[in-house]
């Protein structure tokens, strides 16, 4: 039985996509407009292995903290899991007075960063 590799979304399919907030994610709001989110991160295979020869519990994991400038949470609160990704561009376009060009790339930048470390998901 082989599996094949799972084909990449074409960009019309990609922008469709309706990203989502992980329920692990922590929000925590700055005095100087800023957010932190704080979420749950496990050990490495091979640091699990050196945390259980030192008697310690393997699959605890620790807590990581991400700061979003005053751009990522303008970004952050427009994702509510209903709309799409291509509406998040258009959005943030306006907001920030942008070609939509360019806050495309820094918009699925940013959520392809965020995805990458857990923070979310696509629908």
């Amino acid at each position: 039985m082989s599996s094949r590799p799972k084909t990449p979304l074409n960009r019309y399919d990609a922008l469709a996509c309706v990203p989502v907030k992980s329920v692990a994610v922590e929000e925590h709001a700055a005095e100087d407009g800023t957010l932190v989110l704080s979420y749950p991160f496990g050990y490495r295979p091979m640091f699990q292995k050196i945390r259980r020869l030192v008697g310690r519990n393997p699959s605890s994991g620790f807590t990581r903290k991400v700061e979003l400038d005053l751009l990522g949470v303008g970004v952050w609160h427009l994702i509510d899991g209903k709309t799409n990704v291509r509406t998040i561009i258009q959005r943030f376009a306006r907001a920030h007075a942008l070609d939509l060009k360019e806050a495309e790339v820094s918009v699925t930048l940013f959520l392809r960063s965020l995805g990458k470390k857990g923070l979310i998901g696509m629908r």
